[in-house]
C-alpha cells in the first residue's frame, strides 16, 4: 500500500514540485494550500507524513504542527518542517514542537527524499524488542515498548527522535558516541542532518529530564553519553 503524504504550501510551485518528484517515489500525494485545507483533509485522510511550510496566511505551520502534537488521533503522524525561515530559532521551536525533521529552503529535491525516506523508515519500523522492556535509572523510567518517558512519576512527552537517542544513551551506560555515531544509530546512514539538530535535541531532552537531566554528559570535542 503507498505511503501517503501531505504537502501543505502556499506556494503553488513548491507543492507541484513535491507532488511530481515524491509521486516518482511511489507516494501518494495529497497538496493543500493552508493549514486550514489540510485540516479538513484529516477529516478523511490519515496521512503517514505531513510537509508542512511555516509561513502562510492564516494559521501557520507552528500552530497547526501544536495542533496536531495534542490530538490523539494525530499526535504520532511524523512531521517535516520545510520553510524559508532558517534561523537557529526556527529550527529549535520548530523541534521542540515536535517535529520530526527541519528542512530550509531552497532545498534540494535529492535531500529532501532522502530525507522523507528516512523519516517513514524511522517511524514506522516496530519497536525494538527487548527483555528488558522497561529502562530504568533512579526517577527515570522509559518505556520501550510503549515510547514513553516517566520522570518521578510524571509522564513526559518526547518525540521520536528524542526517544530514541535516550533509549540509546541508557542501554549503553558509559559509551561515548559522537553526533554521527548518534545520527546513524537514530536516523539513518542516507540522510543530511540540519546543522546542530543532535545538539538541539540534547537539549530538549536535558530539560525535559529536568533534576536528572546531568545523566546526559557532553564530552567536550568527542560527543554524548550517559553517566550513571
Amino acid at each position: 500500500m503507498k505511503k501517503k503524504i501531505f504537502v501543505v504550501d502556499d506556494e503553488k510551485d513548491i507543492r507541484e514540485i513535491l507532488k511530481i518528484n515524491l509521486s516518482q517515489e511511489g507516494y501518494e500525494i495529497f497538496t493543500y494550500a493552508s493549514a486550514k485545507d489540510a485540516g479538513k483533509g484529516l477529516e478523511t485522510i490519515s496521512p503517514d507524513l505531513i510537509i508542512l511550510d511555516i509561513m502562510m496566511e492564516g494559521k501557520d505551520g507552528y500552530d497547526f504542527c501544536r495542533e496536531i502534537r495534542v490530538n490523539e488521533k494525530f499526535k504520532n503522524i511524523p512531521i517535516i518542517f520545510l520553510s524559508a525561515r532558517s534561523e537557529e530559532f526556527d529550527k529549535v521551536l520548530g523541534l521542540e514542537l515536535g517535529a520530526d525533521d527541519f528542512i530550509t529552503k531552497p532545498f534540494s529535491i535529492k535531500e529532501l527524499k532522502s530525507r522523507v525516506k528516512a523519516v517513514l523508515r524511522r517511524t514506522s519500523e516496530p519497536i525494538r524488542s527487548s527483555q528488558e522492556k522497561i529502562l530504568r535509572y533512579k526517577g527515570v523510567e522509559l518505556n520501550l515498548n510503549q515510547y514513553s518517558l516517566v520522570v518521578d512519576g510524571v509522564e513526559i512527552k518526547l518525540t521520536k527522535t528524542e526517544f530514541n537517542i535516550l533509549a540509546l544513551f541508557m542501554e549503553n551506560p558509559g559509551k561515548i558516541f559522537s553526533r554521527d555515531n548518534i545520527i546513524d544509530s537514530v536516523r539513518g546512514h542516507d540522510v543530511f542532518v540540519v546543522d546542530r539538530t543532535i545538539d538541539v535535541h540534547i537539549m530538549n531532552l536535558r530539560k525535559k529530564l529536568g533534576q536528572y537531566k546531568n545523566i546526559i554528559t557532553t564530552f567536550s570535542g568527542v560527543g554524548y553519553g550517559f553517566k550513571e
